[in-house]
């Protein structure tokens, strides 16, 4: 099998790298290919290319970065549709929501060590596909509307992120901007459709469809999501104060919000979302474009789109 491991050079800021540095002798020394991505949308072409160039061969992708490395290696890998192409992730970044919902390597001298050792099994998980006016591709943590969204878009362009990784700080960063728009956003009113059944909502403040329980660095936006039952579990935030937002979002880290009565929950495998208003979307944490008057984003689930491997790590597992 072959493998290829694909490092964010600029996760975590820069730690990543420094991670790689101190295995790099071992990936020569087994054959494991390396790749250092160049820029934003690099992996996903680098991959998608080699899948077309290589669709017999059996391959194996391993991230090294953080929750934007996965997204980028997960669109790559879903858009070859190649059978025979399997996902791992070592943990890198700031966030690391993929490597919760879908734990394979930890990033522990014992698993750098053994990274050869790649014995194991695979798994199906399902991904899910948006396409708006003006974005489309693929999400396996979650897709947010509104708020959250804007939050994620301001954070991920603060120098200010930068420094905080430097001192293992990197979630305080979502902390400060939730704060810093959270007496300036407008909530907006959102038409939603989940498997043809249409509801408003009037001042919503963000929506949530995941796929998988984490998001933003480890809050349960939604406890109950299964990334591998076909369905996404929606979770929609409206009608309530700027401080009892507040509230809602401290409760996330435990998953207690459900009990708000400003939170509804849905469960579909079609969705449809129409805002009233100009709003951010992301997904995976990254951006993905915004929803202008009117505008419509189209979301569908595709049950066991992709294989995670679980390697047995020697020492471990024997």
């Amino acid at each position: 099998m072959k493998k290829i491991l694909v490092i964010n050079p600029k996760a975590k800021n820069g730690k990543a790298l420094q991670y790689f540095h101190s295995i790099e002798s071992i990936c020569k020394k087994e054959g494991i290919e390396t790749w250092i991505t160049e820029s934003p949308g690099d992996a996903s072409e680098k991959i998608r290319a080699w899948c077309e160039q290589n669709p017999e061969e059996k391959v194996l992708f391993i991230g090294m970065g953080g929750d934007g490395t996965m997204h980028e290696i997960i669109n790559g890998v879903v858009a070859a549709e190649g059978e025979n192409v399997m996902v791992a992730c070592i943990p890198a970044g700031s966030g690391n929501d993929f490597a919760r919902a879908f734990p394979s390597f930890q990033l522990t001298a014992r698993s750098i060590k053994d990274l050869s050792l790649l014995n194991g099994k695979s798994e199906s998980f399902d991904a899910a596909h948006y396409q708006s006016e003006n974005n489309t591709g693929w999400f396996v943590n979650n897709l947010g509307i509104g708020f959250d969204a804007l939050v994620a878009f301001s954070s991920n362009r603060s120098l200010l992120k930068k420094w905080l990784n430097l001192v293992g700080a990197g979630k305080l960063i979502y902390v400060f901007y939730l704060l810093r728009h959270l007496f300036t956003y407008r909530p907006t009113m959102l038409e939603i459709e989940v498997d043809g059944i249409m509801e408003q909502y009037s001042n919503v403040w963000f929506i949530s469809v995941s796929n998988q329980p984490y998001y933003g660095g480890g809050m349960k936006i939604s406890p109950k999501a299964i990334p591998q039952d076909g369905l996404l579990d929606l979770t929609i935030v409206h009608n309530l104060s700027r401080w009892k937002l507040l509230a809602v979002f401290l409760s996330v880290f435990k998953g207690s919000h459900l009990k708000y009565k400003e939170v509804a929950i849905k469960r579909g495998r079609v969705l449809q979302v129409k805002s009233d208003e100009f709003v951010r979307v992301h997904a995976d944490g990254e951006d993905a474009g915004e929803l202008a008057h009117q505008q419509i984003i189209h979301i569908t689930v595709h049950q066991h789109k992709w294989k995670l491997f679980l390697p047995k790590m020697k020492g471990l597992d024997e």
